[in-house]
């Protein structure tokens, strides 16, 4: 890509080299702790739920209860998600094939997504960032609804934004955003130049709809004998081998074979988290199910996209095209950067600059810019807190502003 060549000559060759050494164990370790929290959040609601039953305590002191896990597990959710952008770039393991796998399972496949929608997405992001004909990011009219407001000033930023929150069709427009920017926004080349009038792409889809709905009626049905799913299983099985690589095959460049594997993959995980709420919901019953839609679907839905189009804000919003003014260098309290701005979001200019470099590196870089580059150091812009700066200093909603 031009602009990462472009912007390599800022720092020496040797000491990119050497920031770019994967340390896959901290991404793992920090992706453990995510999800040691979600049970934790999780479990404590549940905790409350069972306690105020067994005591009687009115149903009203559960609301904020509730309310509280829901808001969390939706952070919690975004922080998997930004594990999932650094798997993007190819930054948790080193291989690609096993980079990729392990991203959709611990990462994509919990969310309901792909890495390779993602990465279709993405990638386009980094090559046009703020380009409002050609950033997928803001594809479904979005800069026409969010990005032309700007430059905008804190209180109209609060009615626009942070109050906004609590109005559902607002976040809710977010998800479908989401969704578009993740199809239509990106409709990539097919696998050869006449595949986009074959119909055999859409076999795979086919399949992996309809393998997907006979298992969840035959999971909530009430038909959970092993016979029936080992039947269910060996048919989608079959279906699966007998189908050419060619109908999972969407994305140019990208393995035949190894969509097809990407497929079945999926299907694994989605049959085996029904088999589980299934099995889990016959033992504890319904509650079961309406649990796993309150505190995993309902954060999903609401909190999710609401966080991604924040921290969009906050990184691109009033920002140029151009490689040193695209985004910002933030620094923000605990809370915030954990919450919304985690594994190296807060030094998104670094990661425009060099992508291929892990989020743990990215703030020596910005340290090793400052004193190597007086172009970076005299363009770059540093935020200091969100609302409020010190003296003398900029916040993220002054830089909106300005």
């Amino acid at each position: 890509m031009e602009r990462v060549i472009i912007c390599v000559k800022l720092l020496h060759h040797q000491l990119l080299r050497e920031l770019s050494k994967l340390r896959s164990w901290r991404s793992f370790g920090w992706l453990a702790l995510d999800y040691a929290c979600v049970l934790l959040v999780a479990g404590c609601a549940v905790g409350f739920h069972l306690i105020r039953q067994e005591q009687g305590i009115h149903w009203a002191w559960e609301v904020p209860v509730v309310v509280l896990a829901v808001f969390h597990l939706g952070i919690l959710q975004h922080r998997i998600a930004l594990v999932g952008h650094e798997a993007s770039h190819g930054l948790l393991l080193p291989s690609r094939c096993w980079n990729d796998c392990v991203a959709n399972l611990l990462t994509f496949y919990p969310l309901f997504s792909d890495i390779r929608l993602y990465r279709k997405r993405h990638l386009g992001h980094h090559l046009h960032p703020n380009d409002h004909e050609h950033d997928p990011n803001l594809f479904g009219g979005k800069s026409e609804r969010i990005w032309a407001k700007f430059p905008m000033g804190k209180q109209k930023f609060a009615r626009c934004f942070y109050l906004m929150f609590f109005w559902p069709p607002f976040v809710l427009r977010n998800l479908l955003d989401l969704f578009l920017s993740l199809t239509v926004g990106t409709r990539g080349a097919a696998c050869s130049a006449d595949s986009g009038k074959s119909r055999v792409p859409l076999l795979g889809r086919v399949w992996f709809i309809l393998s997907s709905w006979l298992l969840v009626a035959c999971v909530w049905s009430g038909v959970r004998s092993w016979p029936a799913l080992i039947l269910l299983t060996a048919v989608a099985l079959l279906v699966w081998v007998w189908l050419p690589a060619q109908a999972f095959c969407d994305v140019a460049g990208k393995s035949p074979g190894a969509l097809k594997l990407a497929a079945l993959q999926k299907l694994s995980f989605n049959a085996l988290l029904l088999l589980l709420l299934g099995g889990l919901s016959q033992e504890f019953g319904g509650g079961v199910i309406v649990g796993f839609v309150v505190l995993w679907l309902c954060p999903l839905i609401y909190v999710f996209p609401y966080l991604m189009l924040l921290r969009e804000i906050y990184q691109h919003a009033n920002a140029g095209k151009d490689d040193l003014n695209n985004s910002r260098i933030m620094h923000v309290d605990i809370y915030t950067r954990w919450a919304l701005l985690g594994y190296g979001n807060d030094y998104h200019l670094v990661h425009h600059l060099y992508p291929n470099i892990p989020h743990d590196r990215l703030a020596e870089v910005h340290d090793a810019l400052m004193q190597e580059s007086g172009e970076y150091a005299a363009q770059v812009g540093e935020s200091y807190g969100v609302v409020c700066a010190p003296r003398g200093r900029r916040s993220i909603l002054d830089m909106l502003a300005q």
